[in-house]
């Protein structure tokens, strides 16, 4: 059996947004380089306190029908207590790859993403949401903290991420579905994320 779980997060982004519905499956735009917008700020919303020595999971992305850079990095990790005692802190936070120069969108319904367990791991809370900021864009991370408990499993974590991706240039912003897989075991050594950027644009 697995149960359902949705967290809200934020996006923000300057650029128009289109009439359709906020999850639609809006046309797909080919991303070019673009401009950094430096009037776009950062270090305004506060970040998530961390135990000290948190260790990084093991995320795989997912499978895509319509291949979509991955605007916002999954980083997942958690605490020591977790490995050695099987419950603890999972942290989940999306950071934005300056490669594509992209930032969040405050004006429209924050990102959403929903982790799905396998029966013997509880995460909890079961919902959330982003905070509200002010500013109609900014590029910090959206960071959370959840508790998280095993009965002796090691079972996976599926995640599924909805957000919009608008870039500095002011050329596109397109909502997008992403998923991946947590592993709760150490990632290899020096593989933050999980995965490369070159392997997250595949």
């Amino acid at each position: 059996m697995r149960t359902t779980a949705w967290l809200g997060l934020g996006l923000l982004t300057l650029t128009p947004v289109s009439n359709e519905p906020a999850w639609a499956a809006g046309q797909q735009t080919e991303v070019k380089p673009g401009r950094t917008d430096p009037h776009i700020p950062s270090g305004i919303v506060p970040g998530v306190r961390r135990p000290a020595g948190m260790v990084p999971l093991k995320v795989v992305p997912g499978k895509q029908k319509r291949p979509v850079p991955f605007y916002a990095r999954l980083r997942a990790e958690v605490d020591r207590s977790f490995l050695t005692r099987g419950e603890g802190k999972l942290y989940i936070g999306f950071h934005l790859d300056p490669l594509y120069a992209v930032h969040w969108n405050n004006r429209v319904k924050p990102l959403e993403f929903r982790l799905e367990t396998a029966e013997g791991v509880r995460v909890t809370p079961g919902r959330g949401i982003g905070p509200r900021v002010k500013q109609p864009a900014d590029k910090d991370p959206r960071e959370f903290l959840l508790d998280i408990a095993t009965a002796g499993q090691s079972q996976p974590l599926n995640l599924t991420v909805r957000y919009f991706a608008c870039d500095d240039a002011d050329t596109f912003c397109i909502p997008v579905t992403q998923s991946y897989t947590v592993h709760l075991e150490p990632a290899p050594r020096g593989n933050v994320d999980g995965e490369s950027t070159e392997s997250l644009r595949r």
